[in-house]
C-alpha cells in the first residue's frame, strides 16, 4: 500500500516536472515568435498576416500529428467532443490571431508580449464563470494593478496607434485566455495534437472564404513568407502545443503564471538582437502589469503549498 502511494507520488512529480518544462518552452516560443511576426507585418496587412501565420501553423502541426500517429497508433476518442472543442477553439484562434496581428503592427514586440499576458487575468475571470473557480480578492486586486499598469504604460492616454494597438492586444489576450480555460476543461478527454490540428485547419478554412485574403497572402512575397514561417513554427505551433501539454498536470492559472516569463524573455531578445529598450513609463507600466497579472496565481499557489508543508512537518 505504502509502495503504491509512493509510486503514485513519484509519477505525479515526474508529470509535474514535464508540464513545467512544457510551460517554460511555451514561454520562450511565445516571446521569440513576435519578432519575426513583427518583421512580416511590414509586408502585408494584419488580416493577411494572421491568415498566413495560421496556414503555416496548420501545415506544421499536421505533419507532426501524422508522425506521432505513426509512432503511437493512437486514435482520437469522443468525436462529438473533438469537433465541438475544435470548432470553438478555431473561432477563438481567428479572433485571437486577428487581434494579435493588429497589435503587433502597431506595437513593439516586447510591449505587445506584456499586454498579451493579461490573458492570466482573463483566465481567472473566465475560470470562475466556466470552471466554477472562486473569484478571490487577489484576482480583483491583480486586475486593478494590471489596469493601472496599462494606463501608466500608455500615458498620456490617447487613441493613437499605441492606444489602438493596446486595445487589440487585450482583445487577443481575452481570446487566448478563453482558449486556455476551455482546454483545461476537456484536456483529459481529448488528444491535444488532434485538436490543435483541427482548430488550425478550421480557422484557415473560415478565413479562406474572406474575399481577397487568399490571393493577397499568395502574392505577399518570399520575405514575408520566410518571416511568417519562422513565426508560425515558434508561436501557434510549438508555443500553443507546449501550453496545451503543460495543462495535463498544471492548473490553468499556474501554466499562465509561468508564461509571464515571455515578456521578460522578449525584452532580453529585443535588447540582445536589436538593441531596443522600452521607454521609462513603458517599463514602469509593464512592471506594474506583470505584478498585477502574477498576484492571483502567486497567492493561490502559495496557499496550496502551505497545507502540504504542514502535513510533512
Amino acid at each position: 500500500m505504502i509502495k503504491s502511494e509512493l509510486h503514485k507520488s513519484e509519477l505525479h512529480k515526474s508529470e509535474l516536472r514535464v508540464s513545467l518544462g512544457f510551460s517554460a518552452a511555451g514561454a520562450l516560443c511565445s516571446a521569440a515568435y513576435l519578432f519575426p511576426y513583427k518583421r512580416a507585418a511590414a509586408f502585408a496587412a494584419p488580416s493577411v498576416l494572421a491568415f498566413a501565420l495560421l496556414v503555416v501553423a496548420a501545415l506544421l502541426n499536421t505533419a507532426f500529428s501524422m508522425w506521432r500517429l505513426r509512432q503511437s497508433g493512437a486514435v482520437a476518442s469522443e468525436p462529438r467532443l473533438l469537433w465541438a472543442t475544435s470548432s470553438l477553439l478555431a473561432l477563438l484562434t481567428i479572433s485571437g490571431n486577428l487581434c494579435g496581428a493588429q497589435a503587433i503592427s502597431r506595437l513593439d514586440p516586447a510591449i505587445a508580449s506584456v499586454l498579451l499576458r493579461t490573458e492570466v487575468v482573463f483566465v481567472g475571470g473566465l475560470g470562475a464563470l466556466l470552471l466554477n473557480e472562486r473569484v478571490s480578492w487577489t484576482l480583483a486586486l491583480g486586475a486593478g494593478l494590471a489596469l493601472t499598469g496599462l494606463c501608466v504604460m500608455r500615458w498620456p492616454l490617447a487613441f493613437d496607434a499605441g492606444g489602438v494597438g493596446a486595445a487589440w492586444a487585450l482583445g487577443g489576450a481575452c481570446s487566448f485566455g478563453l482558449m486556455q480555460v476551455l482546454t483545461r476543461r476537456v484536456i483529459r478527454r481529448i488528444s491535444p495534437l488532434t485538436v490543435n490540428a483541427m482548430r488550425l485547419w478550421l480557422a484557415v478554412a473560415v478565413l479562406a472564404f474572406v474575399p481577397g485574403l487568399l490571393s493577397s497572402a499568395v502574392g505577399a512575397g518570399k520575405r514575408f513568407w520566410a518571416f511568417v514561417a519562422l513565426a508560425g513554427l515558434l508561436g501557434p505551433f510549438l508555443g500553443r502545443l507546449c501550453i496545451m501539454y503543460s495543462l495535463r498536470a498544471l492548473e490553468a492559472a499556474h501554466s499562465a503564471l509561468l508564461l509571464l516569463l515571455a515578456p521578460i524573455l522578449a525584452f532580453i531578445i529585443g535588447y540582445v538582437v536589436w538593441g531596443t529598450l522600452p521607454s521609462s513609463h513603458e517599463s514602469a507600466g509593464g512592471a506594474l502589469m506583470l505584478l498585477g497579472i502574477s498576484l492571483p496565481s502567486l497567492v493561490a499557489l502559495g496557499n496550496r503549498a502551505r497545507p502540504s508543508r504542514a502535513r510533512t512537518s
